[in-house]
């Protein structure tokens, strides 16, 4: 019996860790970043803010894409891949002090955010209605 109960203990280990959202190894391309407010992506990966993931795909081309999902995995915003983007541009994603994700791309002129409206989102790329953009992200853009 003690035998049985050490393998299945061993195998639950073994499968559990396989699984787990906070095994991140550096080596590991399906790892994550953990990243906070006030923070510039510029580089491919999966990253996760809050309840948001935010997956940044790079193409064997060139071609970026990026999409925002929720805790369950749910689209709640994708780049349209017939817009892509590439590394030959300047873009970023900029997480301000309010949790906003900003999304900027000098080349189509783009400045686009997504706010966080409990287990959903709203996003709005209309200039006109885009809340004030932050300082951080001016400088960057300025720059």
């Amino acid at each position: 019996m003690g035998k049985i109960t050490l393998i299945i203990a061993l195998f639950l280990l073994v499968s559990c860790n396989k699984n787990s959202n906070f095994a991140r190894d550096n080596n590991d391309k399906k790892s994550g970043v953990y990243v906070k407010r006030n923070t510039f992506i510029n580089l491919p990966g999966l990253y996760y803010f809050n309840d948001i993931d935010i997956l940044v795909k790079e193409f064997k081309e060139g071609t970026i894409v990026y999409g925002l999902f929720d805790l369950h995995s749910k689209l709640l915003y994708q780049r349209d891949i017939n817009n892509s983007i590439s590394n030959h541009m300047k873009w970023t994603i900029y997480i301000d002090d309010k949790g906003e994700i900003w999304f900027y791309n000098a080349d189509y002129q783009e400045t686009n955010v997504f706010i966080i409206d409990g287990k959903k989102g709203i996003f709005i790329k209309d200039g006109k209605k885009l809340p004030s953009i932050p300082v951080e992200l001016s400088k960057f853009i300025k720059n």
